[in-house]
């Protein structure tokens, strides 16, 4: 078994642990249990998972280079944020662009989903500028 270094963060504070196992996606893994049974054995000050949980756990090799990495479904989310931004503005152009048409497995029409989208960019932008 490798002796592989774990880092695991939250918003607002990190540690390392290291874990013993046969890959680095098994070293995720134990870790994720390790947070999951015995997070109060972490270097966490004073919280608690639901006062800021573990989102990212991740293993690096010596010269930091990702040998495998875990992050919750939050910060896939916030990752993926500009991505899904993007596309969903070139979205609302393309259904501004073509007549409206219906769209019978949701129960509406296009120009109904561009306004969805619409709003959901503007709360997206709220502030921004």
């Amino acid at each position: 078994m490798t002796s592989y270094r774990v880092y695991l963060r939250s918003d607002i504070q990190w540690t390392m642990r290291t874990f013993k196992a046969r890959s680095p996606e098994r070293a995720i893994e134990l870790a994720r249990r390790f947070v999951d049974e015995r997070f109060d054995e972490l270097d966490f000050a004073d919280y608690q998972p639901n006062d800021c949980p573990i989102n990212e756990i991740e293993i690096l090799d010596e010269h930091g280079n990702e040998l495998a990495v875990w992050h919750d479904e939050d910060l896939r989310l916030r990752l993926a944020a500009r991505d899904l931004l993007d596309a969903l503005e070139k979205a609302v152009r393309a259904l501004n662009e073509v007549p409206r048409f219906k769209v019978p497995g949701l129960d509406t029409d296009s120009y109904k989903i561009a306004a969805i989208c619409d709003r959901a960019i503007a709360k997206a932008k709220e502030g921004a500028g």
